[in-house]
């Protein structure tokens, strides 16, 4: 018979929403076990947002110093280590994680919260005992935090091609002299930013008709002109209907398109999927959406009164910030059923979220396009302004970026921000701020702001607001 352990609260997955889950759980004092069959933090600080973002330092780095001549810095002989530059992101990684093979800064914490850890696949037995190697541990409420996996598309020929997946290009041993990457989001277009620096021929096909096709038409095409002055090939509405592969070397035949591109290296970056296909779900009675994906209240609860999920599992945003969000919420909404405290419980608030592409230049936006205004109310205020009239442009010498800000035709509260440009990903925060507070977007044309920096180009944009 296998060893059974009661625990007031289970998490299953230590990820962003999972570790928030257990901090959030213990802070309420329920008892908690967490479960996870990888590296403690999940995908976040030790395969996606982290390492990629050190990469593209290294890379923004090395684009830096060969500009560098125009201002008046000389450097000899200018060149890389594709080795140094993969060792830089490990040691990123290991001051975040803690390093070792399970993440030893995670282990202390979750030693000083007094949390149960339990390593290997969950799996739930009914809809309290989840079962894990030869143990069973019962929980009077579980968070499920498992995060998503990524979609592999039907390509044929994509076995054979070896193809990687955008986590086997963080670890990546050798530069490829040409690569293939099979999708324009985020990841994709990060990833041919990056390879693309450091002298890889990039082909980055995507199925739609632009690049980063969630963000403003207008950030798209900036967007798709920044890709193109790093030498990347953009194939746009590009359907991949086969791999062909021969002595190392793999054409990719496109929909529509008579010639192979003919690359070193495959790369998928097709997207996620919540990573539920190994929990046995169906001995729980928890439903899913026709997508695969859980369906919570805004108090993270599933259909079933005492399983919450959070983070990418759920059917909402797939970012690190909302997971985190998230799984504070679902942590103290099951701890205090699992405690059976009469405590209110709290509801998420994703009214507004920031998200950040790390292109060069950067890519951040917030709230409604312009387009979802104008649908949703007959027309909106729109106001722009071109990064390069501004005095801190002048001074680091950027010509490109712009800052587009959307408001409400009639009452005029600011509704979304959208920028490419430089320190992007800091600067949309006045604006999110802006929208959480319900504020007219008159009040940052009034707001005075220090010259010279990028922020000046929101207050440029919002004295520029008119109807279109």
């Amino acid at each position: 018979m296998a060893k059974q352990s009661i625990f007031d609260v289970i998490v299953i997955g230590s990820g962003s929403a999972g570790f928030s889950a257990v901090e959030a759980a213990r802070a309420v004092g329920a008892r908690v076990c967490l479960i996870e069959k990888g590296k403690l933090g999940g995908e976040c600080p030790n395969e996606a947002c982290v390492p990629s973002k050190a990469l593209l330092h290294a890379a923004t780095m090395y684009r830096r110093a060969q500009i560098g001549r125009d201002r008046g810095i000389e450097i000899d002989e200018l060149s890389f280590n594709f080795s140094g530059v993969m060792a830089y992101k490990d040691r990123v990684v290991a001051r975040i994680t803690g390093g070792g093979e399970r993440g030893e800064r995670y282990e202390q914490m979750l030693k000083q919260l007094k949390v149960v850890v339990k390593f290997g696949e969950a799996k739930f037995v009914d809809a309290h005992r989840v079962e894990v190697g030869a143990e069973i541990f019962e929980g009077r409420a579980v968070v499920i935090a498992a995060g998503a996996t990524d979609v592999v598309p039907p390509i044929d020929g994509c076995d054979r091609a070896r193809a990687w997946q955008w986590r086997d290009a963080m670890v990546a041993t050798r530069l490829p002299k040409s690569m293939a990457i099979i999708g324009g989001g985020p990841v994709g277009c990060e990833l041919a930013t990056f390879f693309s620096t450091f002298g890889t021929r990039v082909v980055l096909i995507e199925s739609s008709a632009a690049v980063l096709d969630r963000e403003d038409a207008q950030v798209s095409a900036y967007a798709l002109a920044a890709l193109a002055r790093l030498g990347v090939e953009v194939v746009l509405e590009g359907i991949v209907e086969e791999i062909v592969s021969a002595h190392g070397t793999h054409g990719v035949r496109v929909r529509g398109h008579d010639s192979l591109y003919a690359v070193e290296q495959i790369v998928l970056a097709a997207g996620k999927r919540p990573n539920i296909g190994t929990l046995n779900l169906r001995a729980t009675g928890v439903r899913l959406d026709g997508r695969g994906r859980f369906t919570t209240a805004a108090d993270q609860r599933t259909n079933v009164r005492h399983i919450f999920a959070a983070g990418d599992v759920d059917g909402g945003m797939m970012f690190t910030h909302t997971a985190h969000h998230e799984g504070a919420i679902a942590g103290y909404n099951a701890a205090i059923i699992a405690l059976g405290k009469r405590a209110k419980s709290v509801k998420r608030d994703e009214r507004v979220v920031p998200r950040v592409t790390f292109l060069d230049p950067e890519v951040a936006s917030v709230g409604m396009t312009q387009q979802e205004v104008k649908e949703k109310f007959g027309s909106a205020l729109v106001g722009r302004f071109e990064l390069a009239g501004l005095g801190r442009s002048a001074t680091v010498g950027v010509q490109v970026g712009f800052v587009k800000l959307v408001a409400h035709p009639k009452t005029r509260k600011l509704l979304g921000a959208h920028m490419i440009g430089e320190r992007a990903g800091e600067v949309i925060h006045e604006a999110a701020l802006a929208i959480y507070l319900n504020a007219p977007v008159d009040k940052i044309a009034s707001m005075i702001h220090a010259y010279p920096t990028f922020s000046e180009a929101l207050r440029a944009a919002a004295v520029d607001a008119h109807l279109e």
